[in-house]
């Protein structure tokens, strides 16, 4: 299996194919391809990140001394 990799806008939901990989992929015409689409999600892996690193200080100054406030 070939794999061809490119970038390119959503439109409608439809996958818009560069201009250089059509002929390509009209030359592969009825045969079976594999799809891999990959979203950008950095505001999501941004804040993710943030909430990891609050998290790891806070939790940086627990001591076993604070657990008898664990309880209440």
């Amino acid at each position: 299996m070939k794999a061809v990799e490119f970038e390119t806008e959503l439109s409608d939901n439809t996958i818009n194919i560069p201009e250089n990989f059509r002929l390509e992929l009209s030359l592969s015409k009825d045969k079976h391809v594999r799809v891999i689409v990959l979203i950008d999600d950095l505001e999501k892996n941004e804040e993710a990140a943030f909430t990891n690193m609050v998290s790891a200080r806070f939790l940086n100054g627990y001591d076993d001394t604070d657990s008898v406030y664990d309880s209440l």
